[in-house]
C-alpha cells in the first residue's frame, strides 16, 4: 500500500499491549465485520469493490465521460452529502479543476441559496453545459429542486439537445429519477441498490464525475481492489484499517471524545468534507460516538491551534500527511526581508516543517496523534484512504453498538422540512 499507518503519537495515552488485547478479545467480532455479516446486509454492496466496477460498468462510464469532455466544458454535479463529496474530494484533491482544466467542474444541489444558484447560472452562460443529478432517494430536497432549476436554466437557454445534456444517477422504481429518466429520455445510470451515498465512491455515483475531470478511474478502482484484498491477507494486528477503528474507539473510553482531522494542503479539505461525513453520519447515534472535526495547517494554527494545543484535553488529531508534488523554489531577495534563511529552498519544504514542527509541539503537550502519510497525493492513495476509512467507521459503529449504514435522525429533519413547506403527507 502507498499509505502508511503511523500511531506512535498516542502511545503516551495508549499502548500497544492495550490496543493488541482488544483486538485479540474482540477477534470473532471484528473478522465478522470483515466478512459483512454485522449489520444491514442490503447496505454492504460496497464491502466488495469488483461488485460495482465490473469491465462492462468502468468502460461505459468512460464512454460517457469521453462524450462530455469532447462537447462540454462546464460540467454540474447536481447531489448533496454522499452523493458528490467522494467525486469532489478526489477531483479537488488531484487539482484536476484549476482553471487551465480542459473542462470545468462545478457543484449543485448541494444547499438552498438562491443567490449562489444565480452566480453559478451566470458563471455558465457562454458555456457548453452538461449535468449529472444524482440521488438515491429522489425526496431529497436540495438536489431536487436545483434539477427542476436546472431543465427551466436550458429551457430559457434554448437549449435543444438538453435532454442529451442530462445524465441521471439514481435508484430503479416508480417516483424515484429512474422513473423521470425514462418519461423524459435521460440517460440513467443505476445508483446501486446495496450502496449508501456516503459509502459510494467506487461505484457509478463516484466514477462518472471522476472521470470527466480526467481521474484515471481504472487506476482508483484498482487500487481499492487491492486494499480490499491485503485487509484480508494481513493479521487482523497488522490490519491499517483494524488498529485505527480500534484506536479511535480506547482513546475514546478515556475521554477523548474530538477527532481533528488535520491536513496541510488546502485541497485536502474536500477530502475531510468527506471524511467528516462518513464517521459523523456512520457513527453519530449515541452519545459516546465522536466528533470529527477538520483544520487546515498551517492557517488554522492561527487560529484554533492554541486551543487544540493547550486547551482543555479531550481532543486527539489524526495527521493527513500528504503533500502536493510541487516545483517552486524560493528566490534570494534583493530585500533584505529578514527571511534569508529560506533563500533558494524547496517550497514545499515549509509545509513539510509545519507539519513537523506541529506533530512535535502538539504530542509534547500530551495530545494524542495518528498519521496517514503518503509521499504524495494520486488515485491509489485517494482509494486507500477512503477504504481504509470507510472500514474503520463500519467497525468503530459495531463497537459503539450502533448501526452504520442508517441516519434516522437525518431522516427526521426532513420529515419536520416537509411540514414546514406544507408537503403532503409529511
Amino acid at each position: 500500500m502507498k499509505i502508511e499507518f503511523l500511531e506512535n503519537g498516542v502511545y503516551n495515552k495508549i499502548k500497544e499491549d492495550e490496543i493488541n488485547h482488544f483486538i485479540m478479545e474482540n477477534k470473532e467480532m471484528i473478522q465478522n465485520v470483515m466478512h459483512g455479516t454485522i449489520g444491514i446486509r442490503e447496505s454492504l454492496g460496497w464491502l466488495h469493490v469488483e461488485e460495482n466496477t465490473s469491465d462492462e460498468v468502468i468502460t461505459d462510464i468512460l464512454e460517457i465521460a469521453d462524450e462530455i469532455r469532447q462537447n462540454a466544458n462546464a460540467f454540474v454535479i447536481v447531489g448533496v452529502g454522499g452523493s458528490n463529496r467522494a467525486a469532489q474530494s478526489v477531483i479537488e484533491g488531484l487539482g484536476l479543476n484549476k482553471f487551465d482544466s480542459t473542462i470545468k467542474i462545478y457543484y449543485a444541489g448541494n444547499n438552498l441559496s438562491g443567490d449562489e444558484l444565480q452566480t453559478l447560472f451566470k458563471e455558465l452562460d457562454n458555456k457548453q453545459v452538461y449535468i449529472n443529478v444524482i440521488a438515491k432517494d429522489f425526496n431529497t430536497l436540495e438536489p431536487g429542486i436545483a434539477f427542476r432549476m436546472f431543465r427551466e436554466y436550458f429551457k430559457t437557454r434554448k437549449v435543444l439537445d438538453a435532454k442529451n445534456r442530462i445524465i441521471i444517477t439514481g435508484s430503479y422504481g416508480k417516483g424515484q429519477l429512474y422513473d423521470l429518466a425514462v418519461k423524459e429520455g435521460y440517460r440513467f445510470l443505476p445508483f446501486p441498490k446495496r450502496v449508501g451515498g456516503r459509502f459510494s465512491a467506487f461505484t457509478s455515483v463516484g466514477l462518472l464525475p471522476m472521470a470527466v475531470a480526467g481521474v484515471d478511474i481504472r487506476k482508483f478502482t484498482e487500487a481499492a481492489v487491492k486494499c480490499e484484498i491485503s485487509n484480508h491477507e494481513v493479521s487482523l494486528q497488522d490490519n491499517i484499517a483494524v488498529r485505527y477503528a480500534v484506536i479511535r474507539y480506547l482513546l475514546s473510553k478515556k475521554g477523548y471524545i474530538v477527532e481533528n482531522l488535520a491536513f496541510f494542503e488546502p485541497l485536502l479539505r474536500f477530502y475531510g468534507g468527506w471524511w467528516l461525513q462518513l464517521h459523523a453520519e456512520s457513527e453519530g447515534k449515541c452519545r459516546q460516538a465522536i466528533l470529527p472535526i477538520l483544520t487546515s495547517f498551517s492557517e488554522d494554527l492561527h487560529a484554533i491551534g492554541q486551543y487544540l494545543q493547550q486547551g482543555p484535553h479531550f481532543i486527539f488529531e489524526t495527521f493527513l500527511n500528504v503533500m502536493n508534488r510541487n516545483n517552486l523554489f524560493i528566490s534570494k531577495s534583493e530585500i533584505e526581508d529578514r527571511f534569508w534563511y529560506l533563500d533558494n529552498k524547496d517550497y514545499d519544504k515549509l509545509n513539510h516543517a509545519v507539519y513537523s514542527a506541529t506533530k512535535k509541539a502538539h504530542t509534547e503537550d500530551g495530545i494524542p496523534v495518528l498519521e496517514f502519510r503518503a509521499d504524495w497525493a494520486d488515485e491509489e492513495v485517494f482509494a486507500e484512504l477512503m477504504y481504509v476509512n470507510m472500514i474503520c467507521t463500519y467497525l468503530t459503529s459495531v463497537f459503539l453498538g450502533v448501526e452504520p449504514f442508517n441516519q434516522e435522525g437525518v431522516e427526521n429533519y426532513k420529515k419536520n422540512l416537509y411540514k414546514e413547506l406544507g408537503k403532503f403527507g409529511s
